[in-house]
């Protein structure tokens, strides 16, 4: 039996997602054979509900509206409806041990999907070398109400690609140590500082550092 409204919002749903329309770049993304793209790209077949679920929440539209054509597509909510869409899915990324985070400051191989721990659907543009990873520790943990926060636990997307600013927040190895700072400019220094103030600042200025990418966001899981 021949599925083929199902492949046309397929088509529709990759298109507006913005990720690279290829079989082989949507086989990684979704973590199938890239037959089983082509089964979805011509009809053939439809995917199993946990595939189905994976690819949804990657191109940001409902399972539903993927599989049957009912409730919110790609290009907004049906007539009536009072359910919004959330932030369009960039793609799915690796979360990733903070051994492997440093392995990142200087090497460039990109993970296959068994290497990571997990592939999360990432809300953030990103390039193709950006990774997740879960928050240890409290020294980015402000006391302060309505200060920006990163509890132990929080899921962090960090790309190596972003360029570095004053005041972003970035995952720098030193001395074989990978930590999760402020990186900073301040009268000539270059300082990595803690959002916890019962924490010390770092002046790096003159020690050798790698920084092995910026933050784009965070969330945390329930």
């Amino acid at each position: 039996m021949k599925h083929p409204d199902f492949a046309k919002r397929f088509k529709q749903a990759v298109t507006h997602a913005g990720v690279e329309d290829t079989q082989e770049a949507l086989a990684r993304l979704f973590d199938v054979s890239t037959v089983t793209i082509w089964s979805y790209r011509n009809g053939e077949k439809l995917p199993r509900m946990s595939t189905a679920t994976r690819i949804a929440e990657t191109l940001g539209v409902s399972v539903d509206w993927l599989l049957t054509g009912a409730g919110p597509g790609p290009l907004g909510n049906k007539e009536g409806s009072n359910v919004t869409q959330g932030p369009r899915i960039q793609g799915r990324i690796p979360l990733i041990s903070w051994v492997q985070a440093g392995a990142f400051c200087e090497a460039v191989d990109l993970l296959e999907p068994g290497e990571a721990e997990a592939w999360l659907p990432c809300p953030a543009a990103h390039s193709d070398r950006a990774y997740a990873l879960r928050v240890n520790g409290d020294s980015m943990t402000s006391p302060y109400p309505g200060q920006r926060s990163y509890p132990e636990g929080t899921i962090i997307f960090v790309d190596p690609d972003k360029p570095l600013t004053n005041g972003c927040r970035v995952i720098a190895k030193l001395n074989d140590e990978v930590t999760f700072k402020i990186y900073a400019e301040d009268m000539g220094h270059t300082f990595l500082r803690p959002i916890n103030p019962s924490y010390p600042s770092m002046d790096i200025t003159n020690m050798e550092v790698s920084f092995c990418g910026v933050i784009l966001g965070s969330y945390i899981p329930d």
